[in-house]
């Protein structure tokens, strides 16, 4: 018992030598601890560098991050995983700690290299599947803007088509008005034969066709009109030099937009109509600059008219293709410019024999039309539309102008006593119902029942809220007077009549609504308004909320 007592009171070696080495020694080396071993090759290797240690890890570590960032792409300091350690071997302690308590072979380094290239070839794989699919997007990316810029490209000529036949239909209803006003410009006169006659039934309502028809059209004003029986070309001689430079620029506004509406290789009657009259208006010009007549342009044109004698169309047009040929290849010499006013006269002798061709056709159609009205009145067909309220009606045996000599039509039927008896009454002054628009309100009512009963995935019934209406009085007669509404009784108590009252020429039109209170604050939508000869009338009904 002694014996154990001693050997336990007695401290063991390891525990002295633990506790001798714990306490501070005068001889400590730190080198001695601090520097690590270094073999007889590692030196050389320092030594052939003239490096020391810590150089050489620097050096290796900026090798290794360069092989990284040249193969991954990534670095310490720049990688998606903010490593800084990205390039530190990954050492799975507890499967080395497994391994070697279950005594398993360690893997070598030719085992972790090998290991390694395996590792690095799934990761090419992966950037190379992630570089594919990326492409792929972008060319998916790619194929579907070029849809969508041609979608939207084919839409934009829809639309700039659409809206270069919206201002053509604008520029026909101007001149028509003008034209049925009596205030017309040289332009409408030259257009006139061509509104009424140049364009068939298809292409009026294909060039005038917009979203919102007008009641009062124009062109439909102007075929009480009489035709002009006076060629063009020689109308323009009469105009004087400011009404000439002034007809230039409204003919060139025509010439674009049929060019724009027909494209640029339009040739149809009314793209050549314009484009002839340009032609004779600058020459008309030129004739008037040129000290008009007797003056040295008229003799020069004179002079070249001649050649034109007894040519037939198709002779003039191979003339103007062989001078245009010699001007363009340099055969004309010295005589260049005569040759230039040749062409350029040869052009306004071939746009008067269009004009000319084209205003003969367009008496060919008034003498048709004149035809069939005096066929319809002969056999007491259908009666004789009316198209200018404003016009006086014709006397008995009244003289019809110039035009009807001029067609032949003066002894074929008397218009004066058929239209003597003829009603003119505006179609603005029949009695008729007015346009109207009206909306129904209507939404949920979340009073205390539907709030327990329902919610807002199984809403309840929708109630009726409110009306909207909005009235068209744009042909009042009596515009001082405000058109009213009215509030009657209906059949039952739960309904009302609201009738609107604006008097002649329209009726009154009525409702048949939900007799509730209205709410008459501005704040709670009601409005009523008369503006612009539209009657705006918007209400909700009061909703009564209970409260203890």
């Amino acid at each position: 018992k002694k014996e154990k007592k001693e050997k336990r009171s007695k401290p063991s070696k390891r525990a002295k030598s633990t506790a001798s080495s714990s306490q501070p020694s005068s001889s400590f080396d730190p080198s001695s601890s601090s520097q690590p071993v270094m073999s007889e090759s590692l030196l050389q290797k320092l030594a052939a560098k003239n490096e020391t240690l810590s150089e050489r890890r620097a050096r290796k570590e900026r090798e290794r991050n360069a092989r990284m960032a040249a193969k991954f792409g990534y670095s310490n300091e720049d990688n998606p995983f903010n490593d800084p350690n990205l390039d530190a071997s990954f050492t799975w302690g507890k499967k080395v700690q497994t391994k070697r308590g279950a005594d398993v072979k360690t893997d070598t380094t030719a085992d972790k290299r090998q290991h390694q290239e395996k590792l690095v070839e799934e990761i090419e794989k992966v950037r190379r599947r992630r570089i594919e699919r990326e492409e792929e997007f972008e060319e998916m990316q790619r194929l579907r803007e070029e849809e969508s810029r041609l979608r939207e490209a084919s839409h934009y000529d829809d639309w700039q088509r659409k809206e270069e036949e919206f201002h053509l239909a604008q520029q026909h209803q101007r001149t028509a008005i003008r034209l049925v006003q009596g205030r017309e410009k040289p332009v409408d006169v030259l257009a006139k034969n061509v509104l009424l006659f140049g364009l068939s039934e298809e292409e009026k309502a294909n060039k005038t066709a917009v979203k919102y028809k007008e009641k009062y059209n124009a062109l439909d004003e102007m075929t009480t009109l009489d035709a002009e029986l006076t060629a063009p070309h020689e109308f323009l001689r009469r105009l004087k030099l400011e009404e000439l430079q002034e007809l230039q620029g409204d003919l060139r506004d025509y010439q674009e937009l049929e060019r724009e509406v027909g494209g640029e290789g339009n040739t149809s009657l009314l793209s050549q109509y314009w484009d002839a009259l340009a032609f004779v208006c600058e020459d008309e010009i030129a004739f008037i600059q040129g000290g008009g007549d007797g003056g040295h342009y008229e003799q020069v044109s004179a002079d070249i008219a001649k050649m034109f004698q007894g040519q037939s169309p198709a002779a003039l047009v191979k003339m103007k293709a062989e001078i245009t040929q010699k001007i363009h290849a340099g055969a004309a010499g010295g005589d260049a410019q005569y040759w230039q006013s040749v062409l350029t006269q040869l052009k306004v002798h071939l746009a008067k024999e269009n004009l000319t061709g084209i205003h003969n056709e367009m008496l060919v159609r008034q003498l048709s039309k004149l035809e069939e009205r005096a066929k319809k009145i002969k056999e007491g067909g259908e009666e004789e539309k009316e198209a200018n309220p404003y016009q006086q009606p014709l006397k008995e045996g009244a003289d019809q102008g110039d035009e009807e000599v001029a067609l032949g039509e003066e002894d074929e039927v008397d218009l004066g006593g058929a239209a003597a008896g003829a009603s003119h009454w505006n179609d603005r002054t029949k009695p008729r119902k007015p346009r109207y628009f009206n909306r129904v309100k209507t939404g949920w009512d979340w009073n205390k029942y539907n709030q327990t009963h329902y919610d807002h995935d199984n809403p309840p019934p929708k109630i009726v809220q409110g009306y909207k209406f909005s009235v068209f009085y744009p042909d009042l007669i009596d515009k001082s007077k405000t058109p009213q509404f009215f509030i009657e009784p209906a059949d039952s108590p739960e309904f009302c009549i609201l009738r609107f009252h604006a008097g002649p020429p329209y009726e009154d039109i009525a409702f048949k609504i939900l007799n509730k209170e209205w709410a008459k604050k501005k704040k709670q939508g009601y409005k009523c308004v008369f503006d612009r000869g539209v009657l705006t009338l918007f209400f909700n009904f009061n909703t009564h909320w209970y409260r203890r």
